[in-house]
């Protein structure tokens, strides 16, 4: 590997954070929640220059871009993005709402900040990081998080056979990198990606410019719920919400998307909505929340998540054991390797109070998620990728175990790891299967591919901590001039750890049989697909259906099914291929005119427009 592409990626990769940083914490615009990050994308545009002057091969581009996107996340939402302000939270708060106060005495201890002068410099900003209290916080929680890593790395490479060989899975998020860096692709020469570029360019100007100019023209494409404006009467007006958007990235994305995936996508969340209705006019209280909780949609979800996972392993294990005994014994060292990084993960829970079976148990279901998060986005795409929000994995396993027997500290503890667990998209292994995708298209060697993840991975996070810190201590974490969204996730997470504290829970019963149910039904379709060949809904739809990522996408995800129908219908094949570049327009359109809009806003010092709700 030349230094110049070590030289490229480690320093693209230190702009990207700072980047990331300055735009996510100070001002408020979000550039790495999405599948395809601006950043990277703006670094496979550019890279496809170098590629085509000849200064660079194509390779060495898609090897960088693989890195990047396996690497830079980890820094945002679900990495180290909420862990820095819960590092403070409870001894800042405590100070002005006594509900925090019993929870002080078990912080010792804790990998947490323990000096009250570094946590008032943390909330109220305007000084300098005080490094030496921050060691032990950063130490405990980059173990975790390598950790981790190394369990998805040990997860993908044990996958990377079956998935990309064998199953064939579509990756649609891997499309547009492998077209872009393509030098013989004349996807650039074609009118139609231009058309595709321009939408979005044109109508995504003119919302940003309605930010500033009221009086401008523009038309919303970011969802907003269209229940409320139609007021509904039961039974209705059990439906939850409805919420309508035209985002063209989704759209294009959604578009590369296997027709009976889409469908299924779609189907099944307007089915959870009508399910909702059917309820109503049986007079069933519907709701998400207290006595009202039908039709269980979280907890359908976790079920149908953890088995969906168990259902890939069970899978992945009988495959392997009809591979020859002779033939490549990688998949099982790095299965071995994958397991034990989990247990490691496990032991540091249980360092901080919590008991070695509810550990387990959460690191267990944390795994199934973020596998299912995986193969859900190598067969549905999507433009972001969120497990159940509100059963998150320590949800889960206390739903089935109580929390009746569990301590304080315990609770304490639980409640911080959950602001890891609680949001996937800061996790490598979707990232990285779809780089392991790229490298079979590419030819690039694993052990090549491992290595350059692997280092951007430990340098991302020593740089996130420094970025991340350093924009926390310039404007202050609690005050209007920080990013609400982090600080408003820690107390959200520290207020339903006190909350079951308070009234510490037994078995969920209900709960517990809206999960085996979501769990008979993905465990069904999957069955029926595996005996009727052709049958339409795809588990993966299902399991969709009761996520963030559905309620964002659900009208993107039909758009582009109907369009895709229609152009196969009355057009064939041949149209359908080249309408591939329209859509593909679109995507590169969305994201380089919001990163557009994102750095004039940081040259003017101006507020910019929030393009996704």
């Amino acid at each position: 590997m030349r230094l110049r592409l070590l030289l490229l990626i480690a320093g693209t990769e230190a702009a990207i954070i700072w980047w990331v940083a300055d735009s996510e914490i100070i001002r408020s615009v979000y550039l790495i929640c999405y599948s395809l990050m601006m950043p990277t994308v703006l670094f496979m545009l550019a890279a496809r220059v170098l590629v085509r002057r000849g200064l660079l091969r194509r390779d060495e581009a898609l090897l960088g871009y693989i890195a990047l996107t396996a690497a830079v996340p980890i820094v945002g939402f679900g990495g180290l993005r909420f862990l820095m302000p819960a590092a403070g939270f409870l001894r800042y708060f405590a100070e002005t709402q006594p509900q925090w106060r019993p929870w002080l005495s078990y912080l010792a201890g804790m990998p947490v900040l323990q000096n009250a002068g570094a946590v008032e410099a943390l909330f109220r900003g305007g000084a300098a990081v005080p490094w030496d209290a921050w060691v032990r916080p950063i130490a405990f929680w980059s173990a975790y998080l390598l950790i981790l890593a190394g369990a998805w790395t040990g997860l993908g490479i044990s996958l990377d056979r079956l998935w990309v060989r064998e199953e064939r899975l579509t990756y649609p998020v891997t499309a547009l990198p492998l077209r872009i860096t393509d030098p013989s692709d004349d996807l650039t020469g074609r009118a139609t990606f231009w058309v595709g570029v321009s939408a979005p360019v044109v109508l995504q100007s003119l919302l940003a410019l309605r930010e500033w100019y009221p009086a401008v023209p523009a038309i919303q494409l970011k969802a907003f719920d269209l229940a409320p404006l139609l007021a509904l009467q039961k039974p209705w007006s059990a439906i939850p919400d409805l919420p309508i958007g035209l985002y063209p990235m989704a759209i294009g994305l959604a578009y590369l998307v296997p027709s009976h995936v889409s469908f299924s996508c779609w189907f099944f969340w307007l089915a959870t909505r009508v399910s909702c209705v059917v309820a109503a006019a049986l007079g069933i209280e519907t709701g998400s929340s207290g006595a009202a909780r039908f039709p269980y949609r979280e907890e359908q979800s976790a079920g149908a998540w953890v088995a969906f996972a168990v259902l890939l392993v069970i899978g992945a294990a009988a495959r392997w054991r009809a591979m020859p005994r002779n033939g490549d014994r990688l998949h099982v060292a790095a299965a071995v390797w994958a397991a034990m990084c989990l247990l490691a993960c496990s032991s540091l829970i249980v360092l901080t109070g919590v008991p070695p079976v509810i550990a387990l148990g959460i690191v267990g279901v944390y795994a199934a998620y973020v596998l299912t998060g995986a193969r859900v986005r190598a067969e549905a795409g999507g433009q972001w990728t969120f497990a159940p929000a509100t059963w998150t994995p320590a949800r889960v396993v206390t739903a089935l175990s109580g929390t009746d027997g569990l301590s304080d500290r315990a609770m304490l503890a639980v409640g911080h790891f959950d602001l890891v667990h609680v949001d996937i998209r800061a996790q490598s292994l979707p990232y990285f299967m779809e780089g392991l995708k790229i490298a079979d298209t590419a030819g690039l060697g694993l052990r090549r591919v491992v290595g350059c993840v692997a280092a951007a991975t430990v340098l991302a996070i020593a740089l996130g901590w420094w970025s991340g810190l350093t924009s926390f201590h310039a404007v202050g974490a609690a005050t209007v001039k920080s990013n609400a969204y982090a600080l408003w996730k820690v107390r959200y997470g520290m207020q339903q750890m006190d909350s079951v504290a308070a009234n510490p829970t037994r078995f969920d019963r209900d709960g517990a049989t809206a999960m085996a149910a979501g769990a008979l039904i993905t465990v069904g379709l999957a069955a029926i697909r595996a005996r009727f060949f052709g049958f339409a809904l795809h588990p993966v739809g299902y399991v969709l259906s009761n996520t963030y990522t559905m309620n964002a996408f659900f009208v993107p995800f039909l758009v582009a099914w109907l369009a895709k129908a229609l152009i196969v219908r009355f057009g064939g094949v041949h149209v359908y291929r080249r309408s591939v570049g329209f859509f593909l327009g679109l995507i590169v359109g969305d994201i380089t005119v919001q990163a557009a809009w994102t750095i004039i806003g940081r040259l003017l010092d101006a507020p910019v427009y929030q393009f996704l709700s």
